[in-house]
């Protein structure tokens, strides 16, 4: 299932930005940005624990709406795959930005959103014998739990700064416009 949803997300994202590029002289402008920053909770069992994000936003030039997706790692789930026994690993969230413009300048806006999404909460199978990750090289079962916060952005001229918090991290963001 893991698999499968990460490939619905990798296409939805991609149909998006396909789009808003097509569209990008006439209705809006489009914000690639990255992430990082501190967990919620710090476990120091948990392998790779610096909360990391890769999103995108879409600026409309005939509204105040702002909307994006971005793809988090961020938060703890329980790992029961490669042999292991509910081990801590780091999440991965995949989440829907919707939001409005603050305030706007001729080269300089600021935005706010809220984040809705899911994050990954525990994955399992059987042990396989063989070295794959589960038995007979089957896909883990993985369970979801929801995921929300808020992004504010400031943008000057191309250049994008910002944060975001959610339940599981704060992040600083940085990006780009085009």
């Amino acid at each position: 299932m893991l698999s499968n949803m990460k490939g619905l997300v990798v296409v939805i994202a991609s149909s998006v930005c396909a789009l808003s590029a097509a569209y990008a002289d006439t209705d809006g402008q489009n914000v690639i940005y990255v992430g990082s920053g501190t967990a919620k909770n710090t476990n120091t069992s948990v392998k790779s624990s610096n909360p990391a994000t890769l999103g995108y936003l879409r600026l409309s030039n005939t509204s105040d709406t702002v909307w994006g997706l971005d793809v988090s790692a961020e938060g703890t789930m329980l790992d029961s795959t490669w042999g292991q026994r509910n081990s801590a690993q780091q999440a991965t969230a995949f989440n829907f930005l919707f939001g409005k413009n603050l305030n706007k300048t001729e080269n300089s806006r600021i935005d706010a959103a809220f984040i809705v999404g899911m994050r990954e909460k525990a994955s399992s199978c059987n042990k396989s014998y063989l070295g794959y990750q589960c038995y007979a090289d089957q896909e883990p079962d993985t369970s979801y739990g929801l995921n929300g916060g808020i992004a504010l952005t400031w943008i000057y001229k191309n250049f994008m700064v910002g944060a975001r918090i959610t339940g599981e991290s704060k992040q600083a963001l940085v990006g780009f416009r085009f």
